[in-house]
């Protein structure tokens, strides 16, 4: 499915654009699905979400995580004819298992994501690498003004960067590297390597930029199934509660900050 050319995009820059994968039909559906999962009631063992405190002291809905084997129609619809997979493992040359997917909502005045790499072994306290591919699905148009993401091209290749416990990337650090923006519309697909590095900024425009991501494993490698891994997320980055106090909601992640 893949150019020879994306693919170079891929191995040399740790990430690469899909254009118009999702024709404006399965946009709309996937759009409205997401507007239904943003408006579930909390669950104690299902899925999990966070919500945000806007200046205004509204409670936004700010992430949520699995929430696929709850929806089987948006499940059908970004995974039934094996697309993504197949990018996927196109681009790391052997199968893959799927981790974990999230939607980022960023609603107008919803916060940032500090330099960072989605390496999940880090918060998690997990002995190997266990992501190796991030595909992120626009559902919204996204550019710098709306809280689009940053990525800093071909430092997927350098490893670990030096990082609090919270996944953030030293600043002495992030501050000497060279950030690009990255945009998209809406039924893109951007695709990147964990170890790539990128932040977004707080959404200070009046449009959304829901993404929702799709976190894969090569097939090789060990660690936590999808049960296993929710149980970890849990324990150690809890999602809210059904009695939730608006001056101390829980943070999405330890990179996640507002203005």
């Amino acid at each position: 499915m893949l150019t020879d050319t994306q693919k170079d995009k891929w191995h040399k820059d740790g990430y690469v654009r899909l254009e118009r994968f999702f024709d404006p039909v399965a946009v709309e559906r996937i759009s409205g699905f997401v507007d239904n999962v943003s408006r579930w009631d909390v669950s104690d063992d299902k899925w999990m979400l966070w919500f945000e405190k806007t200046t205004d002291n509204r409670k936004i809905t700010s992430k949520a995580e699995n929430f696929l084997d709850f929806h089987d129609p948006l499940r059908n619809l970004l995974l039934e004819d094996q697309r993504i997979t197949s990018c996927v493992e196109e681009l790391l040359d052997e199968e893959s298992r799927r981790l974990k997917e999230l939607l980022i909502f960023h609603y107008p005045d919803s916060g940032g994501y500090r330099p960072h790499q989605d390496i999940y072994h880090i918060p998690h306290k997990l002995s190997d690498r266990m992501v190796h591919a991030v595909v992120a699905i626009g559902i919204d148009d996204s550019d710098p003004d709306n809280g689009g993401l940053f990525f800093s091209p071909g430092n997927h290749k350098k490893g670990v960067f030096p990082m609090d416990a919270g996944g953030v990337i030293d600043p002495a650090v992030a501050e000497t590297l060279y950030w690009e923006p990255i945009s998209w519309k809406a039924g893109d697909v951007f695709i990147f390597d964990d170890y790539a590095p990128h932040y977004s900024r707080p959404n200070k425009s009046n449009r959304s930029r829901r993404t929702l991501y799709l976190v894969f494993q090569r097939a090789s490698t060990g660690g936590p199934s999808r049960a296993e891994y929710n149980v970890l997320k849990r324990a150690l980055n809890p999602p809210e509660g059904k009695v939730a106090d608006l001056d101390n909601l829980k943070p999405p992640n330890g990179i996640f900050y507002r203005d």
